[in-house]
């Protein structure tokens, strides 16, 4: 049944061996209690299981819980937010082999590269896109749907002054690190410098003090100058100071220098998401040169992590202030997907053995150090909250 193959690929990537279509093929016989021949279960691996896959991705991705997502948003919904997403993307090297069908930066491999979009305000991906790896950042990422109300944070890899003024006209609203070959000219001084550089271009040349919050006029390919809000914030990393420099359109009135500081340091949870389909669900275990098999274990991949972090939704929505970990829960899922799907037709087995998994989610699916919670939840109590 194509439903026991997609779990056996899925658990098959989240488990303890190492993801293959012989580790596939075992945890499907322990699903179904057939065995399969080898060539007969490598057959399924076709250009209409990549496109069943993805389709259930997508199906799967518009399926997000919108009134949590309204709930959330009131932390930030006195400046127009209606969701915070967090963008970035990591590459996946293949073989040799794969290099003619996945070109890669790397000459002596093939690669992917994964853009993926996180609503840090629900913790859960709302968009993915795959091209090989040897495409730019700014080039994977394309705008899609409305994002009028939404905040998109993104580091120096999609810093791009026409990207900036397409987000503003859609009446979306960003945070990006800024490019040191983006040298705008100051229009406007709130901190940091004196009026009398009004004019200048912001550059190293100039004499900064402190936090720097400025306005400056950003050149526009084929358009006129538009002006964002440039700002200058000195951390802590390593025993040195180093001078992070941000572009946004958010307003002063809004959010100072510091919390759009913090805002960006939302971006951090878009990390520990690829961190936990790397290190659980196996994404960059892709050892074949065959798209229909890359495709599909990435695909099947990407469907468990978001079921991971629709369990994850469904824990923070019983228990409100819950910090389930998408790690602990991930692992989980993988330990308990044969026995749910085994029962799954007996409603007598069905009710005590999802009783059990649930049992186990409470224990040890949630925040192993309660005393210490996420860095997302605490940098959104930093934030003005709307009354």
């Amino acid at each position: 049944h194509p439903a026991d193959f997609c779990a056996a690929l899925g658990g098959s990537g989240f488990g303890d061996e190492k993801r293959s279509i012989a580790s596939a093929r075992r945890l499907f016989a322990r699903l179904t209690g057939q065995s399969v021949e080898e060539s007969s279960f490598f057959e399924h691996f076709n250009e209409r299981l990549v496109v069943m896959l993805r389709l259930m991705f997508k199906r799967a991705l518009k399926q997000a819980p919108l009134h949590l997502r309204r709930e959330l948003a009131r932390t930030v919904s006195h400046a127009g937010i209606r969701d915070i997403l967090g963008i970035d993307a990591s590459q996946i090297l293949l073989p040799a082999a794969a290099a003619e069908e996945f070109p890669s930066t790397n000459a002596e491999h093939g690669g992917l590269k994964v853009t993926a979009t996180l609503s840090i305000l629900l913790q859960r991906m709302v968009r993915i896109a795959v091209t090989d790896a040897r495409t730019h950042d700014r080039k994977a990422l394309k705008l899609a749907g409305e994002i009028k109300g939404d905040l998109l944070l993104f580091d120096r890899g999609y810093c791009d002054h026409g990207l900036f003024a397409q987000i503003e006209d859609a009446g979306g609203l960003f945070v990006s690190r800024l490019k040191t070959s983006s040298i705008p000219t100051l229009i406007g001084i709130r901190e940091g410098l004196g009026m009398v550089h009004l004019g200048k271009r912001l550059d190293d040349a100039l004499p900064y003090r402190g936090t720097v919050d400025v306005d400056a006029a950003f050149s526009i390919p084929h358009g006129a100058p538009r002006s964002f809000r440039v700002i200058r914030l000195q951390v802590r990393k390593n025993g040195e100071n180093i001078d992070v420099w941000l572009v946004t359109n958010l307003k002063p009135e809004d959010f100072s220098a510091e919390q759009v500081g913090v805002l960006y340091r939302l971006r951090w949870s878009i990390e520990k998401l690829f961190h936990v389909l790397k290190s659980v669900g196996r994404m960059d275990q892709l050892d074949s040169s065959k798209p229909e098999i890359i495709h599909a274990f990435l695909y099947a991949t990407l469907i468990s992590m978001l079921l991971t972090q629709d369990v994850c939704l469904a824990m923070r929505e019983a228990r409100p202030g819950c910090q389930p970990s998408s790690h602990r829960v991930a692992m989980l899922l993988a330990a308990w997907l044969p026995d749910v799907a085994r029962s799954i037709h007996d409603v007598h087995r069905f009710t005590p053995v999802l009783a059990a998994l649930e049992r186990a989610l409470w224990t040890e699916g949630v925040n192993p150090n309660p005393g210490r919670s996420y860095m997302h939840d605490d940098y959104l109590d930093l934030l003005p909250h709307a009354a």
